[in-house]
């Protein structure tokens, strides 16, 4: 195994798949809220990281830190201990007009606003989820959404952008709704990019805390945090759903 820098884990301490929220407080709570016997793998450089079990199934919750660059560094030496499977649980901010504050948000690719990609030489590849992450996570919320219908949040599904500059994404936010963008974060594009070439299954499920277009920068409320468990609930669920491959059957007619 290539030595690791951030994450002072033994490989037989994570499990194969990991929740990758952003903020460490955020994983101490699904750490002690969602998973049973959860022990502490690492708290160096508060890249917090816990290992428990949720319905019987061995997962770890693993902090990212803000923006691409941390995920890359956090993804890279996840993939160095085996990782195989990741799902990030974190905020955006909505740019559609009917994303409100506690919505939640199912990325099918993730335009980039960022510089990772290119300095990684991979500026090319698609920053797009593995598909059966993303469909694993939409059977969670519908089912999340027909379970508890009077209290499960709204779920919009469709592209997000990736920024690097927090305090500048207001500039264009209207451009981007305009073109049928949901919402913007600061993680995903490099997560969906870089689990392709480390050959990682990846998806994402965001809580938005706002809409950067409507003014309506919550940030923080009963009904955010409600959301919030929702959101955690569904991860986990389709973190531990088996990603099944079907094989489609093609033929070849000669004649033609």
């Amino acid at each position: 195994m290539k030595k690791l820098y951030h994450l002072k884990i033994k490989r037989e301490d994570i499990s194969g798949l990991v929740l990758l929220p952003g903020d460490p407080q955020r994983a101490s709570y699904i750490a002690e809220k969602f998973l049973k016997y959860s022990e502490v793998i690492n708290e160096y450089r508060g890249l917090n990281a816990y290992t428990g079990f949720y319905n019987n199934k061995k997962v770890s919750v693993v902090t990212s830190g803000m923006g691409a660059p941390s995920a890359a560094i956090v993804i890279e030496e996840l993939n160095r201990l085996g990782v195989d499977t990741i799902i990030r649980t974190g905020t955006c901010g909505g740019v559609a007009k009917n994303v409100k504050p506690s919505d939640l948000v199912i990325p099918t690719g993730a335009g980039s606003m960022i510089g990772f990609k290119n300095a990684y030489g991979i500026g090319e590849i698609p920053s797009v989820p593995d598909f059966h992450i993303l469909k694993n996570l939409v059977t969670c919320a519908e089912k999340d959404r027909r379970g508890r219908s009077q209290s499960s949040p709204l779920v919009h599904i469709g592209p997000i952008m990736t920024s690097d500059a927090f305090f500048s994404e207001k500039k264009d936010a209207k451009s981007l709704e305009s073109k049928g963008i949901l919402a913007i974060e600061m993680e995903c594009a490099a997560l969906f990019a870089l689990g392709h070439v480390l050959g990682m299954k990846t998806g994402a499920l965001l809580l938005a805390t706002g809409n950067i277009n409507y003014g309506e920068q919550v940030m923080d409320s009963p009904k955010i945090r409600a959301s919030m468990d929702h959101m955690i609930e569904i991860a986990l669920d389709a973190l531990i759903l088996p990603c099944f491959v079907h094989k489609m059957d093609i033929t070849y007619n000669e004649d033609n």
